[in-house]
């Protein structure tokens, strides 16, 4: 196998144009304050039956949005964990929740296409040895999960 066969092709222009549009549109947006880190939209809709002439109002909410998987409130006290860190800025955090979650996600379906060549069902912990070791890109974790 060459080294390029190793490596995942990642287009992060999807999630930042996500992101983007989501920070643009934050005036829409109120915080529910039952559930923390979640964000609803709530609208009013006046429709009108053309048949009747009369008007009908309609209360939308949209589901709960995540931006990240991870909880980001979370990755800033690990961020903050380190001696030299006093402030964390929210765009930083965020970067680093992502970078976080796609980072998981590689490691993640590596193990998983090595665990199916080898026409198993479960990945156990020799399988991700296996794939820290063969990775080039993954090489810096070699000794991470002897414990």
């Amino acid at each position: 196998m060459s080294e390029e066969d190793h490596y995942a092709e990642v287009d992060i222009s999807d999630e930042l144009e996500d992101s983007e549009n989501l920070f643009k549109n934050e005036k829409q947006f109120e915080v529910n304050e039952d559930e923390p880190n979640s964000i609803q939209n709530s609208e009013v809709l006046i429709s009108e039956d053309p048949d009747s002439g009369e008007k009908k109002v309609t209360n939308v909410k949209t589901d709960v949005v995540r931006i990240t998987k991870l909880p980001m409130a979370r990755i800033k006290n690990i961020m903050k964990m380190d001696p030299d860190v006093h402030v964390v800025n929210s765009e930083a955090v965020f970067l680093v929740t992502k970078a976080t979650e796609m980072f998981l996600e590689t490691i993640a379906k590596e193990t998983y296409n090595y665990t199916l060549q080898h026409k198993r069902k479960t990945i156990a912990k020799k399988d991700l040895d296996v794939i820290i070791n063969k990775v080039d890109c993954l090489c810096f974790l070699e000794g991470a999960m002897d414990f």
